[in-house]
């Protein structure tokens, strides 16, 4: 049995399908928008048309932080925070997304929430924002406990390609039903935006001269996409225009068989829940993954009396029989890209890692890192894991910078 790194581990048991989930039955009906509300969405569906038609640049009070993870049904989860440099009391938010194909964004799409505020029909829908990970823990703790191989290499091998059959197999009926599921759903008509929501809250308890931020989530198919984030103050409808942000976002094909790595998240804590939230408070906290949640850093600078803490989602590795090596590697950037450190190898096997779903396999995992040891500079994080059992090798990078002293 081999030493293995026990430096901040962190590995999610998620859902018994091993992927996000997705309430829609579950979700609250909303109630129906009185006047003011309704004027300040189609507001910002308007504010959002003519920057989609003209290009217009970003408002600059309104920055963007988004990270794309795995999830259910063929869809990608992208929790985003937004920061708002200006006072906003009552709040009005929209957000949408539109398809990109081979570099240019679709014209041929259009909104049914505009069509749904002119045409005063029955209560919009909650959308899929509110994509969520359902029963699941992230333990704090590190790993539970030791692991050891029980299986010989052949033993292994005999096991991989009889499970590849299943997947095969499993993977063809999965394929089918998802086509008839969206043939039967609004949501993905082709002519529809791919994703709209609109939002209300109150930005106003936040003290003078301090950002606000807040965060949510969109559900998008793999793909490119532009997405467009508009604000309004509902109490100033008459007196101030909408600030508009423009990103564009790509979610990589997860549902393969090749091993892949989600956004590398910068986090400054992970806080142990007593319960996972209800489908109402889950919205506002897109980063709560089951009974723990992710407190994303405000940025990608620390000091040196801090430390570095990364969070990750692995996907589609080899199972039964899983021997997987996390490498944490550091790479000064003043100047020409060069090695810094790096930290002992994390070796993972089925002890480790939640049970893996019947054709896809998928967990989080953590490294913490102290940045005494770093001068003052710019940084690059790359993550690199390899799977001994597909022999497959999949990486991600994040830059960083360490600043001297206090802040």
């Amino acid at each position: 049995m081999r030493n293995r790194s026990r430096v901040a581990v962190l590995v999610v048991a998620l859902v018994a399908c091993g992927s996000f989930a997705a309430l829609s039955a579950a979700a609250p009906k909303r109630k129906p928008l009185g006047p003011r509300e309704r004027e300040a969405v189609l507001a910002l569906v308007k504010a959002v048309d003519l920057a989609q038609a003209t290009d217009s640049i970003s408002d600059p009070t309104l920055t963007w932080n988004h990270h794309v993870l795995k999830s259910g049904n063929y869809t990608g989860y992208v929790p985003f925070t937004l920061t708002a440099n200006a006072p906003y009391a009552s709040t009005a938010m929209y957000v949408r997304a539109v398809s990109r194909h081979d570099g240019m964004r679709s014209s041929s799409e259009h909104s049914y929430l505009r069509d749904w505020l002119l045409n005063n029909r029955d209560v919009m829908p909650r959308q899929a924002e509110t994509v969520y990970v359902g029963i699941g823990e992230m333990p704090t703790a590190g790993l539970a406990g030791a692991s050891s191989r029980t299986n010989t290499a052949q033993a292994a091998a005999a096991s991989a390609f009889l499970a590849q059959q299943q997947k095969d197999m499993e993977k063809q009926q999965k394929a089918a039903e998802e086509a008839k599921r969206k043939a039967e759903t609004r949501e993905l008509d082709p002519l529809l935006f791919p994703f709209e929501e609109y939002f209300f809250f109150d930005l106003g308890n936040a003290r003078g001269g301090e950002a606000r931020t807040i965060e949510r989530a969109l559900a998008l198919p793999p793909g490119e996409y532009d997405v467009y984030v508009g604000l309004i103050d509902r109490a100033r409808i008459k007196t101030s225009s909408p600030a508009v942000l423009h990103r564009t976002v790509t979610v990589e094909d997860f549902w393969s068989d090749q091993l892949a790595l989600s956004s590398l998240i910068l986090a400054r804590d992970v806080r142990s829940l007593k319960a996972a939230f209800a489908a109402p408070q889950q919205v506002e906290h897109p980063y709560a993954f089951g009974s723990a949640e992710v407190i994303p850093a405000a940025g990608a600078t620390y000091t040196t009396d801090e430390a570095l803490t990364v969070v990750f989602q692995v996907c589609n590795y080899g199972a039964p029989d899983s021997d997987l090596t996390a490498n944490y590697t550091f790479y000064r950037l003043d100047g020409e890209r060069r090695l810094f450190n790096r930290t002992d190898p994390q070796l993972f096997s089925d002890a480790d890692l939640p049970p893996a779903g019947a054709w896809e396999s998928q967990a989080f995992a953590s490294q913490t890192v102290p940045l005494k040891p770093f001068p003052p500079g710019r940084y690059e994080l790359e993550v690199q894991v390899r799977d001994r059992l597909t022999r497959a090798t999949a990486k991600g990078t994040v830059a960083f910078t360490v600043a001297s002293g206090l802040r």
